[in-house]
């Protein structure tokens, strides 16, 4: 990652409001002034409190998968981890597959409320909030 790639992160610096009509975000970025394998770990808690398998990829991604299937399939996310400086991270969180709904339900009411404690910022704080409906998190049997 170079600052060209930091700057574009920036939510000050996306124009896709000029072009196309909001819409639920498919990725959230939050920064943490902590070592990776203490975000790694704490993903990992957080994912088999939702009931989803985390298995680590490539260096700095982890991926994240329902285990029942939802409206749009099964629900997929990928956490990749770039380093800022040894113990300053940013994490971008993607959904791959499955519902949107479901997948900003996971961020808003898994990712966020378990994250808290070593969170230092969320990127795009000014998320679109998904509309009221009848969405399940993934519930660990």
């Amino acid at each position: 990652m170079n600052a060209f790639d930091i700057i574009s992160l920036s939510p000050g610096f996306d124009l896709t409001t000029l072009f196309e009509e909001p819409r639920l975000k498919k990725e959230a970025r939050f920064t943490i002034w902590r070592p990776a394998s203490v975000i790694i770990w704490k993903l990992e808690d957080i994912g088999r409190v939702l009931g989803m398998k985390v298995s680590k990829r490539e260096a700095g991604l982890l991926k994240m998968e329902g285990v029942k299937e939802g409206r749009k399939g099964i629900l997929s996310i990928d956490a990749e981890i770039f380093e800022l400086t040894p113990s300053f991270h940013l994490v971008e969180v993607k959904k791959c597959n499955g519902d949107t709904l479901e997948y900003q339900k996971v961020v808003n009411e898994g990712l966020r409320p378990g994250l808290e404690d070593i969170i230092w910022d969320w990127q795009q704080e000014q998320h679109v909030q998904p509309e009221q409906q009848d969405v399940q998190l993934p519930q660990q049997d």
